[in-house]
């Protein structure tokens, strides 16, 4: 099982990055500031991992969204979402064992840069990247069966695009397609400590490439 320090100290530096990447798009000294600032946002859908034998299932997800400038805004969302995985899933050859038949739950801390392509009228789309800390467990759908393979954490990198329906100055619908990118491996357990020190050229590699669609709300402050 992951130790809740090691996820402590990715939270931790999460919240280190989220501090340093705000100010860096602020606006210019004695430049106007965006009438609103902060907003709350609130969505759900689905996500599709492309790895052979993963299939799709619920998103969903919460966050906070800073307009930095007339054209900027940074965002963190923390997001979550379920997918099943099949019998023989992250097989890498003939030496290597895939997973048995269960499910994979991915948590993630989601920081995106948001870039608006248009900024009047009703309907503003925008472009997006970032990166996200993906927590990644897997359980197998036999609950008598001992877990003998679990999938590593990793780092993921975010591109994707929406758009935002302004329906009132303090409210708007936001729907988005974004692509969540993580290159791992499936890691026999108990995990080692540290997980660095495993050689994943010697593991099952694991291209988790999710495309996760989504609708919300945008209420702002």
């Amino acid at each position: 099982m992951r130790t809740s320090g090691g996820m402590l100290r990715v939270l931790g530096t999460a919240a280190v990055l989220t501090l340093v990447l705000l100010p860096a798009g602020a606006p210019a000294q004695g430049t106007a500031r965006p009438a609103k600032l902060v907003s709350l946002v609130i969505d759900s859908g689905a996500a599709f991992v492309h790895q052979p034998g993963f299939g799709h299932g619920f998103r969903y997800g919460v966050g906070a969204f800073f307009k930095t400038s007339k054209r900027a805004a940074f965002e963190i969302i923390l997001e979550r979402f379920n997918v099943p995985v099949e019998a023989g899933a992250g097989r890498g050859g003939a030496d290597t064992i895939g997973l048995t038949a269960g499910r994979m739950d991915l948590t993630a801390v989601v920081l995106n840069q948001h870039i608006y392509i248009l900024t009047r009228g009703a309907f503003q789309p925008f472009a997006t990247i970032g990166i996200a800390f993906d927590f990644i467990h897997f359980a197998a759908d036999d609950a008598a069966v001992t877990p003998q393979r679990d999938i590593v954490d990793r780092l993921a990198l975010q591109l994707g695009g929406g758009v935002d329906f302004r329906v009132s100055r303090r409210m708007a619908l936001t729907g988005r397609a974004r692509y969540n990118m993580a290159k791992t491996w499936i890691t026999d357990l108990p995990h080692p400590d540290p997980i660095r020190d495993v050689d994943p050229l010697v593991q099952n590699m694991l291209n988790l490439f999710g495309l996760e669609l989504s609708f919300g709300v945008k209420f702002t402050f």
